[in-house]
């Protein structure tokens, strides 16, 4: 397979447009189009379907988009580790984080890990998880810590780090578990380990929260609503520890029977250079109350 016709296909195949990857490429449209043909007729398999006005995929074309997509969005990675690590003649990492796990544990686990491997610099990206693994997979980031999810892509390592129970937590001093359904609960709609524990609770107490605010901003804003003694929350232990340690929350109830991890995702084609493997083993030994 000839890359330079894998390359004029996949920018057509991309942009949906002869005219617009000709222009991208910075040759003639009628020169993609005879490459396209050719690229075809070296592989005795039509790529496009030709019946219809818009540029359509075959089934064929469709299976090679797929992976001409993974082949050079790994070349783009390789282009821009090159040119960092040329530009900056030292190890740098780049770590994308969820809020939920970066607003709570990146400057704590940040300051240790600089301490241990001052050589290492690294700069911080904050992100949804959609972001953050399209950001990984396109090397805009080489590590991304998120909390726990089913992750199944052939091309990322997971390591799944510390589970710790859920937490019934709240601002108030004089809640306990005879009264804390006299008071609004937040919710997290999107997060299933949430809703399992609301009704572990009901179940195991008998009693019912039927005051719930749902909320799906930051954590912080979470934490602020807590805070101010607006609503009491269900939250992953590595998500309130500062606060649970200094006082500022009390736990209502632990849930040993849930718990939450958190991931670091890399690709694989990054796993096995040096600054990448000293912070996987980093963290597959750093503990939340070390």
């Amino acid at each position: 397979m000839d890359l330079h016709y894998l390359k004029i296909f996949y920018e057509v195949a991309r942009e949906k447009s002869f005219t617009k990857a000709a222009n991208k490429l910075y040759i003639n449209q009628s020169a993609v189009s005879i490459q396209v043909k050719k690229f075809e007729e070296l592989l005795n398999a039509k790529l496009f379907d030709r019946s219809s006005k818009k540029i359509r995929l075959t089934y064929t074309g469709e299976a090679l988009y797929r992976m001409a997509e993974d082949i050079f969005n790994k070349v783009q990675r390789a282009e821009k580790e090159i040119n960092r690590i040329i530009k900056l003649g030292k190890a740098k990492i780049v770590i994308g984080a969820t809020s939920i796990i970066g607003d709570p544990l990146l400057p704590k686990l940040m300051e240790e890990f600089s301490f241990k491997h001052g050589e290492i610099e690294y700069e911080i990206q904050m992100g949804n998880k959609a972001w953050l693994l399209k950001s990984l997979k396109e090397g805009e980031i080489d590590i991304a810590l998120l909390d726990e999810e089913h992750i199944v892509d052939s091309n990322l390592d997971v390591l799944t780090v510390e589970k710790v129970p859920y937490v019934l937590i709240t601002g108030r001093k004089n809640i306990t578990l005879e009264n804390v359904a006299d008071y609004p609960l937040i919710t997290r709609s999107n997060v299933p380990n949430n809703a399992k524990a609301i009704n572990l609770l009901e179940e195991k107490y008998k009693i019912s929260f039927d005051n719930r605010i749902t909320v799906l901003g930051s954590l912080e804003v979470i934490k602020g609503m807590v805070r101010n003694e607006i609503a009491n929350v269900i939250l992953p232990y590595y998500a309130v520890y500062k606060e649970i340690k200094s006082g500022e929350f009390k736990v209502v109830e632990q849930l040993n029977e849930i718990k939450d991890g958190y991931q670091v995702v890399v690709t694989k084609d990054k796993s096995s250079l040096t600054p990448i493997i000293k912070f996987l083993n980093f963290m597959s030994e750093y503990k939340i109350n070390s």
